[in-house]
């Protein structure tokens, strides 16, 4: 169902709209390797922002400075320019809005969709109840004027983010077969993310790795398995480029289970080497404590 905002002004007495003029429109850019923001400041109201993180989906954020927004439901819709009559306005999205001056976010599809509206020289609108009138409608527009400039920098921004983010690869595990030590292609390339990632964050102090396996066989043996798996690991990610003094490596054998031993889906579970990253300022418990 299509809901434009020309039909929510019918139900209110009065509409009021936040955007920037041509003399005051402006977009910036920030970002990095990690993540681009395409920036839009809308006067009287807050700053807009297109998100893109490594490894994570667009997002559009709308950060108000006050509360001029109501509780109730607000309203993304893509309007065409004043001067282009005849082509309706289309709602992307409907959603639950708290009020209080919280923020509104959406991401994935909408996001995308917002950037391809003002790509295309249309206006994104924000639109819902004011505050203290419900009926009484409010509506935030994106200018589109200087859009474009600032658009292909933030294109060129995202061709060089990480193909994956901090969280992503914080916490990984390389499962193994029965007896196994050889390191799939899966597990190849999952490592390959996590050498990517630590080269390009120098907070990354250390890489932990602990090996591990089920508990068939003597606990000497899996000693032993397990270092051979760790020592698999350590010398793929060396291969890679680590630095030697950043991986601290461990093993364990069968002392520290993830999961029920007594069950085929457990044991598989257990026949890992966990590697985890860690930070400058959040290491101090690592030592002396193997991963999951």
């Amino acid at each position: 169902m299509l809901v434009s905002s020309v039909a929510l002004a019918t139900q209110a007495a009065a509409l009021t709209r936040y955007e920037s003029q041509i003399e005051d429109s402006s977009w910036s850019l920030s970002g990095d390797i990690f993540a681009c923001t395409l920036s839009h400041p809308i006067p009287h109201f807050g700053q807009s922002e297109f998100i893109k993180e490594a490894g994570e989906p667009m997002k559009f954020v709308l950060h108000p400075n006050n509360e001029k927004i109501g509780p109730g439901q607000v309203y993304i819709i893509s309007q065409a320019p004043s001067w282009v009559p005849g082509i309706s306005p289309e709602t992307l999205e409907v959603m639950p809005y708290p009020g209080y001056g919280l923020t509104v976010e959406v991401g994935g599809r909408v996001a995308e969709q917002m950037l391809t509206s003002l790509d295309r020289g249309r206006h994104p609108v924000v639109a819902g109840t004011a505050w203290e009138n419900g009926r009484e409608n409010i509506e935030v527009a994106l200018s589109n004027i200087n859009f474009n400039p600032a658009y292909n920098e933030f294109r060129r921004c995202m061709g060089s983010l990480l193909p994956v983010n901090f969280e992503q690869v914080a916490r990984t595990a390389a499962l193994f077969p029965t007896n196994g030590v050889e390191l799939t292609d899966r597990i190849k390339q999952r490592l390959d993310m996590v050498a990517i990632y630590v080269e390009a964050d120098p907070t990354i102090e250390y890489i932990y790795i602990d090996g591990h396996t089920d508990i068939i066989g003597s606990r000497r043996d899996n000693r032993e398995l397990s270092k051979e798996r760790a020592e698999k690991v350590t010398e793929y990610l060396l291969q890679k480029g680590i630095a030697p003094e950043k991986i601290v490596s461990r093993y364990h054998g069968e002392r520290y289970p993830a999961a029920d031993n007594r069950t085929g889906t457990g044991r598989e579970r257990n026949r890992r080497v966990t590697i985890r990253l860690e930070r400058a300022d959040n290491n101090a418990q690592s030592l002396s404590q193997p991963s999951p």
